[in-house]
């Protein structure tokens, strides 16, 4: 039962809580309702130019195509019928959003309800005067309170829209914003859970991020299977229950919001019983092994070992399967139609294949960015902790362990994309082989090598300069992904589409154009020297 006391500076923890993340929720929302924004004039002048404008989809041969493809429905689930404009907004670009917003939610509940443990905030809360429940109510609420913003933009988006587009509609408007409401809740609340059961955020954070994969593969197996009731297992699934714009059903609306609330309710009862920094799963971050260790780049591998196995298992399944759709899809995109939206995203004067490949390698080469720039911030991470301190007081100079990570990151993001080029190929050679795909998903993955280096040069650049200021790199990488994968529907000048880290490739058919790689390259060369000479002459932060 919790008292009143138990509360007590709930409303100063709120708004310090809101203020600590205020760029970065905006960071998320605002990229994601301007690309909601965009979906539905855009398919209304691609797809629906010629049926009447209205937007219906009777007898429309390019959403037949969508809805008989394979690929499009291993990736986005079933496309309901007829296949309206707003049919297609809940198909395709709901799916974009969920899974962002799935994202949101997990990592602003473990960086709010784990890492601020970790780190001491939530004993200098308690310290304070705030009540008990205080460091676990206020992430959970700020959380779920990020989510509603998001919804609240995306349905009053759509609802301004229908006054236009005739085949939207005001309920399946909001029927779509209580879905990406309760998407992120849900995740929110699971997210809370493994938050309880984790030792740590380094813990945490994968289980939780291991949870969205699940919840994806599951939403997958509904589809394919005809299990209807596999999607309550899945928050991912809870779009096709609802069905907006289709039946906008309130009834599982209110039953999943439920399930969110017992979520919830689970992890505090976990919460409540579970000792301050601690967790229920067994502690792995010590071993009575012992190792013998030649050096600090032998450590730093050993360490980073398990990290970059589970990226290269995620790069290696999504490349697997991207290339297990080529077929499909390039069948797809030789309607007339299709081919004029890929021209809007693309915006490039190449074919069919190349603008396909492009498309495919922007997405896996984001993922590695992730990767890549994570592993150079580590060296953040560390010194944080104090362990770079330790490091430094046994004779460790900082330019060896700043160019040690620095080498550590280029070596990962080397190495996943090697992998990722290998698996794609081999997966698009089981599909088609004409047009060069084989060899263009090889080199359109691996040839954006600099545009990785180029992040890892950002971020460098931020541990040395003002290591406080991570999110910065992850503002780089989210305009990239904007820049890239929305910048043509959004209509954003030619020069800000190129200002991305990745998206720059050598094609296996054309004169190569080196400049923008040269570009890049230089930008990662000149951060990292930036970063080590202001790293080597600041002050150690904790």
């Amino acid at each position: 039962m919790i008292h009143h006391d138990d509360l007590r500076g709930m409303g100063h923890a709120l708004r310090l809580t809101a203020r600590r993340l205020r760029v970065q929720v905006l960071a998320w929302i605002l990229p994601l309702w301007l690309g909601m924004a965009s979906f539905a004039p855009t398919y209304q002048d691609a797809y629906f130019s010629d049926a009447d404008g209205a937007g219906g989809a009777g007898g429309n041969a390019v959403v037949e195509a969508l809805r008989a493809s394979p690929g499009t429905r291993l990736l986005y689930g079933e496309l309901p019928e007829p296949g309206t404009i707003g049919q297609l907004v809940e198909w395709e670009g709901a799916t974009y959003l969920l899974v962002c917003t799935a994202l949101m939610a997990v990592l602003l509940t473990c960086r709010l309800m784990r890492a601020d443990e970790d780190e001491g905030l939530t004993e200098l809360l308690r310290s304070a005067g705030a009540g008990r429940w205080v460091p676990f109510l206020a992430p959970v609420l700020v959380t779920w309170a990020a989510v509603g913003v998001l919804a609240a933009f995306v349905g009053s988006t759509l609802m301004a829209e229908a006054h236009g587009i005739e085949a939207l509609t005001a309920p399946g408007a909001w029927a779509l914003a209580g879905v990406t409401a309760i998407v992120g809740w849900g995740f929110a609340g699971l997210a809370a859970v493994v938050c309880q059961l984790a030792r740590s955020v380094a813990g945490a954070r994968p289980l939780a991020l291991a949870c969205v994969g699940v919840a994806f593969v599951v939403r997958v197996l509904a589809d394919e299977s005809g299990a209807a009731w596999l999607r309550w297992t899945t928050p991912l699934g809870w779009r096709d229950l609802v069905a907006p714009y289709t039946d906008d059903d309130p009834v599982p609306l209110a039953a999943c919001t439920a399930i969110c609330g017992m979520l919830v309710a689970t992890a505090g009862a976990l919460y409540a019983h579970r000792e301050y920094a601690g967790g229920y799963l067994p502690d792995r971050a010590t071993s009575r092994r012992r190792w013998r260790i030649h050096g600090y780049a032998d450590l730093l591998t050993r360490l980073s070992t398990r990290t970059t196995l589970i990226w290269a298992a995620a790069v290696a399944c999504f490349s697997a399967l991207f290339g297990s759709t080529t077929e499909s899809i390039l069948e797809m995109m030789r309607d007339d139609r299709i081919a004029a939206y890929v021209d809007v995203l693309v915006q490039a004067d190449v074919g069919v294949m190349a603008q396909f490949m492009s498309l495919m390698t922007v997405l896996l080469v984001l993922l590695i960015a992730v990767a890549a720039t994570g592993q150079a911030g580590r060296l953040a991470t560390d010194e944080t902790a104090g362990l770079v301190d330790a490091e430094v007081a046994v004779g460790m100079p900082r330019w060896r362990l700043f160019l040690t990570q620095a080498a550590s990151a280029v070596v990962v993001a080397a190495v996943l994309l090697v992998l990722c080029g290998t698996v794609l190929a081999t997966a698009t050679a089981t599909q088609v082989t004409a047009d060069h795909a084989v060899e263009r998903a090889f080199v359109f993955t691996v040839s954006q090598l600099p545009g990785v280096l180029a992040a890892i040069g950002i971020t460098l650049a931020v541990i040395g300069v003002a290591p406080r200021r991570f999110g910065i790199v992850w503002a780089v990488i989210a305009w990239s992904a904007f820049a890239r994968l929305l910048g043509g529907l959004v209509e954003l000048p030619r020069w800000a589409q190129e200002l991305s880290v990745v998206g720059h490739h050598l094609d296996v058919v054309s004169d190569p154009d080196w400049m923008p790689l040269a570009v890049q390259a230089a930008v990662g060369l000149v951060g990292t020297f930036l970063g080590l000479v202001a790293y080597q002459h600041r002050d150690l932060s904790r």
